[in-house]
């Protein structure tokens, strides 16, 4: 036991910078991000803390890491959709699915020490073309649609974030898919009522 024990400490030649992140997601989906830790990690993949060290350098870099891996299970197309109302729906239904299976992307994505990619951002203002040729502006309303749909999603997923067993049907202020739809297109109708305006 003392020598397999020495042996974790020292190198765990098995271990992997992607194994790191799949254990890392894995806890952060099962327990909730607070859950995770760099010596829960060690933990689970049986190896010793300062292997980790090794391929994630601190826990805010693993954060950035899990983060960066689960939004690139829904990746952006490209070609972007040529209308850009296709393109907002489309990025708005990937981003969804991202907070449904992973709720705690919830916070890490708007944490700029966590998650500072603008790889999203320059799809959706070049997306936005067809509406606007102000960068400045398609910025702006690219925000204003992913504040919308972390809104709405946070209430769909807020049972996950926290605990009890408080059921979703129990809250009359939770919106149904059909409200976060009809939502975004009130939204898409006033995103294209500025730009003509400006």
């Amino acid at each position: 036991m003392a020598i397999k024990t020495q042996g974790r400490q020292a190198s765990s030649p098995g271990l992997t910078r992607r194994a790191i992140i799949n254990a890392a997601i894995r806890i952060a989906d099962a327990e909730g991000i607070a859950a995770l830790s760099m010596r829960r990690l060690a933990n689970d993949l049986d190896s010793g803390v300062m292997s980790l060290y090794r391929h994630i350098a601190n826990k805010d870099e693993l954060l950035t890491a899990i983060t960066r891996a689960v939004c690139e299970e829904h990746p952006y197309p490209t070609p972007a959709p040529p209308r850009w109302r296709d393109a907002v729906r489309l990025a708005v239904a990937l981003d969804r699915e991202v907070y449904r299976k992973h709720p705690w992307t919830l916070v890490t994505q708007a944490s700029a020490r966590h998650f500072s990619d603008t790889t999203c951002l320059d799809w959706m203002t070049d997306a936005l073309a067809g509406l606007t040729d102000d960068p400045q502006l398609a910025r702006t309303l690219t925000l204003t649609v992913w504040s919308y749909v972390q809104g709405a999603s946070i209430q769909s997923v807020a049972q996950q974030l926290l605990p009890g067993d408080d059921e979703p049907a129990q809250s009359p202020i939770r919106p149904t898919e059909a409200d976060v739809d009809a939502g975004l297109e009130v939204l898409l109708d006033g995103l294209e009522r500025q730009a003509k305006r400006a």
